[in-house]
């Protein structure tokens, strides 16, 4: 079986640096890197897709990550992003940690980001669908920034609740469609920080026709 898909929680303690000296979140960094690399070995290009920032609209193209809501300015990252994207749009915070993450799995090859703002019941969960059918292609999936956000169908971030309603709406269904097409390898850790629960999921699959 060969992965398909990885869902990782979109918190930005995933990337060294952001919690200055301190150790965070090590061990779910280690399922991340793990997934995402035996992720890229398969694909030709990986679509990003991830919550779009409170209030802004949904868009889709090529962008930059961008920690500066979280006030770490690039210098501090511990993840280099990949080489080229200067000039490119900021991303919000969950696919900027998706970003960092890809380029620190080792994928330099074409990154193509989808952000979702809340839509029409259905819709996301059928843009997901397709893009795991396209040929050569592999879906990073990152759930809200929220540090407590399981990221696998009926985790606590797939559950639209409260204040995150809408986005956790649409990762509820994206999640669901994945889950639906593919097996679920699910990896959890504790945050060292936080004490709260992290799941890394691989989704895997036959491989698509490249």
């Amino acid at each position: 079986m060969i992965v398909r898909a990885v869902a990782l929680p979109g918190t930005p303690l995933l990337v060294p640096g952001v919690a200055g000296s301190a150790v965070v979140l090590a061990d779910t960094r280690e399922h991340v890197l793990g997934a995402l690399r035996d992720l890229v070995a398969h694909v030709d290009r990986v679509v990003v897709v991830a919550p779009a920032p409170r209030g802004a609209p949904g868009r889709r193209g090529e962008l930059r990550p961008a920690l500066e809501a979280v006030g770490v300015e690039p210098r501090w990252w511990g993840w280099a992003p990949a080489p080229g994207a200067e000039e490119l749009p900021a991303a919000g915070l969950p696919a900027s940690v998706g970003l960092l993450a890809l380029a620190a799995a080792g994928w330099r090859g074409p990154v193509e980001v989808v952000e979702l703002d809340a839509r029409p019941t259905g819709e996301a969960g059928r843009l997901v669908r397709v893009l795991g059918e396209e040929p050569g292609t592999g879906l990073v999936v990152v759930t809200s920034a929220a540090p407590d956000g399981a990221a696998h169908p009926g985790g606590p971030a797939a559950a639209p609740a409260g204040a995150a309603g809408a986005a956790g709406g649409v990762e509820h269904e994206m999640l669901g469609a994945l889950g639906d097409s593919f097996e679920q390898v699910v990896e959890r850790s504790v945050g060292e920080y936080e004490q709260r629960a992290y799941e890394v999921v691989r989704f895997a699959g036959a491989p698509a026709g490249r």
